[in-house]
Order: C-alpha cells, then sequence, then structure tokens
C-alpha cells in the first residue's frame, strides 16, 4: 500500500520509525470509513487524500 520496497531509508532508526508509521496508519485506514462501499486500502487512501479536511475528522474518530 506505501510502496514499501521502493524506499531506500538507509539509516536503520529512521527504518524503524517509517515502519512504525505505516503501520499505524494501516490500523487507522482499516477501521476508517470512508464511504458507503466497501474500499480497498489503496482507494480508502486515494478518497481521503482529494477532500483530505472533509475525512480528517472521520480518521481521527475511528
Amino acid at each position: 500500500t506505501f510502496r514499501e520496497d521502493a524506499n531506500t531509508t538507509i539509516d536503520k532508526m529512521a527504518a524503524q520509525n517509517l515502519n512504525i508509521i505505516r503501520k499505524w496508519s494501516l490500523s487507522i485506514l482499516k477501521t476508517a470509513e470512508v464511504s458507503r462501499h466497501k474500499l480497498s486500502m489503496r482507494k480508502k487512501r486515494y478518497v481521503i487524500g482529494l477532500r483530505p479536511i472533509k475525512h480528517l475528522e472521520e480518521v481521527l474518530e475511528s
């Protein structure tokens, strides 16, 4: 979902931090209900990215 294979982080601590952020983001996205339809993770990220202010409160509440 986040193109981890294309990431070229050299510092191990930075890589661990990015991993934690990715896992946290995925857990939030899994519980978020963006629309009435069942969406994939990629589509959820896309929809939220189109109108982030609109979905910010919904995502943070879930």
